[in-house]
């Protein structure tokens, strides 16, 4: 019977967190990199589209479109060299902890061993051993400062935004919590039976691979054979049917978040269009009436 206690995310991820320590100022510079680089990605859409006003002969912050295209420039040149060296720091940090988590999981299997490799339960070993560990990757690469990065940004541009009209920004912060919060709680929620189903089923793959190879020679003595790669083609399907269940909700989610994406775009700009009607929005910051030239 497996008496392994449940533990929620959170508490997962603050003891996770806590390896992070010994390396925090690296993973300082990576955040600051990061969001740098986002706002650079960020801003050459603005800066394209005070061009666009410039060109258009329309109100803009910029003196002349040559300014823009500059900005431009160097935006998309520090978006690149930010971005490497932001996901260089982050993987540094991540192939460093994994080496440390699995010199801590060999030393606890160095005590188990060989018993514990005798129980029903090795599937289980290899997958943690295997998969589990290489998951981790995600978590520090892609999961720490990423979040942190997402905070500052959604600060920053909802800010941005409300300098010119709090009606857009609390429009664009709705959007940001849906796609940042709402969905990926709700989406962990629907995954979580199917993840656990996929874990399974791997471990007891694993674990039936590993009984036809130690028993290779009584199954071979026995003449067995047939009904052994008919068991592993019976663990295979149902590990691809699990995997096939992952996938899909992998696709809902991320077909989810790209319309939530779109739609916050198109209800900011409705919003910023009827602003602009009522002459209660420019392109140069006012508020009030009138706001047009």
């Amino acid at each position: 019977m497996n008496n392994t206690k449940h533990r929620s995310p959170f508490a997962i991820a603050a003891r996770l967190i806590v390896l992070v320590r010994p390396m925090l100022p690296i993973m300082l510079a990576a955040i600051v990199m990061g969001v740098i680089g986002h706002f650079c990605a960020t801003f050459i859409t603005v800066f394209g589209g005070f061009a666009l006003l410039t060109a258009a002969g329309l109100p803009s912050p910029l003196a002349g479109v040559g300014t823009a295209f500059v900005c431009i420039l160097v935006f998309a040149l520090l978006r690149g060299v930010l971005r490497y060296a932001e996901q260089a720091s982050n993987h540094y940090i991540a192939f460093k902890l994994l080496a440390l988590i699995r010199d801590k999981v060999f030393g606890a299997l160095r005590r188990l061993t060989p018993a514990k490799l005798e129980g029903r339960d090795r599937g289980d070993l290899i997958s943690l051993i295997t998969a589990d560990i290489e998951q981790l990757e995600v978590f520090y690469a892609h999961t720490i400062s990423p979040v942190c990065i997402a905070i500052l940004c959604v600060t920053g541009m909802t800010c941005f935004t409300a300098s010119y009209h709090i009606l857009p920004a609390l429009v664009l912060l709705a959007g940001y919590l849906l796609v940042g919060i709402a969905l990926p709680v709700w989406s962990a929620r629907r995954g979580d039976k199917a993840a656990r189903e996929y874990r399974q089923a791997l471990a007891d793959t694993n674990s039936y691979l590993l009984e036809s190879l130690r028993g290779l020679r009584d199954i071979l003595q026995y003449q067995n054979t047939a009904a052994r790669a008919e068991g592993i083609t019976v663990h295979s399907e149902t590990l691809g049917e699990k995997q096939k269940a992952m996938k899909y909700r992998e696709g809902v989610t991320v077909g989810t978040a790209n319309t939530l994406i779109v739609l916050t775009a198109l209800a900011v700009l409705g919003v910023s269009i009827r602003l602009y009607q009522n002459g209660q929005l420019g392109a140069e910051g006012c508020w009030s009436a009138p706001c047009r030239p």
